[in-house]
């Protein structure tokens, strides 16, 4: 440990003290001795350690913790970075070159700055820039931050096919948004109009599906709904109901039948 040197003298009614002529980078504590006609007292306690830094320096960003983020739709984006710069530079943040959303908070200090957004959405996923300038210069530096979520609906419209007495097609598209994770598979529900409620009725990993065991005359409503590894999406639903039967009636077909045997 090095010995205590004087670092400076000021008068005795001041109580602050610029010290001159410090190593930059170096690491200091300080210490106060007050001093009348009867001599020097007893030192202060020690300062925190301090490090000089130049009284005028550009901005500089350290580059760790900038660090590509993949996070859940409502836990926390949030960078904190070492900084550098005197006079203290200001700090702006874009996502995809446009300002960030109101929702970020952003704090600056002289030594570090964080960036948060307590809760994210699919749609702050993007690249996000820092950019520091003071009036010595300017520094930037990006990352990519992926906001995982369920995926968006199945595309339009739920088609309805080969409807007969039991069983039914029914054809979509996939979503404009997997959500940031691949679609496993997609699950089909099915209600009875006379009942009001919603069961599943089947699920697969294609397209389209057909649908079996329909109670004849009965009319029905289906949706599909996207899974992947968060969760399920809001479903698609059918724009009309659908009664279970053959397409020219049970009549029609009987009738056909009868005609053919009297030829």
């Amino acid at each position: 440990c090095s010995p205590w040197e004087k670092a400076c003298e000021v008068p005795g009614d001041q109580t602050k003290a610029t010290v001159p002529n410090l190593e930059e980078g170096g690491e200091y504590e300080f210490r106060v001795i007050a001093v009348n006609k009867a001599g020097p007292g007893d030192p202060s306690e020690p300062s925190d350690v301090a490090i000089a830094r130049p009284s005028r320096l550009a901005p500089v960003i350290g580059k760790k913790g900038l660090e590509d983020l993949t996070v859940k739709a409502g836990t926390p984006i949030r960078w904190e970075l070492p900084i550098e710069g005197a006079p203290k530079p200001k700090a702006s943040w874009t996502v995809d070159g446009k300002p960030v959303d109101e929702r970020a908070e952003i704090f600056v200090s002289m030594r570090n700055t964080t960036f948060e957004i307590p809760s994210a959405k699919r749609s702050d996923t993007g690249q996000y820039t820092i950019t520091l300038q003071n009036d010595l210069g300017k520094a930037s530096a990006s990352a990519r931050c992926t906001v995982l979520d369920k995926p968006g609906r199945p595309e339009g419209p739920l088609q309805v096919s080969d409807v007969t007495n039991e069983s039914v097609r029914l054809t979509w598209r996939v979503p404009k948004d997997d959500g940031g994770s691949p679609i496993t598979h997609y699950v089909i529900e099915k209600m009875d109009m006379s009942r009001a409620s919603w069961v599943e009725a089947g699920h697969t990993s294609l397209l389209t599906i057909e649908l079996k065991n329909l109670v004849h005359m009965k009319e029905y409503s289906f949706r599909v709904k996207a899974v992947n590894a968060i969760g399920e999406s809001e479903g698609l639903e059918t724009e009309n109901s659908v009664i279970a039967k053959n397409p020219f009636g049970e009549e029609a077909t009987d009738w056909s039948v009868r005609s053919h045997l009297r030829t």
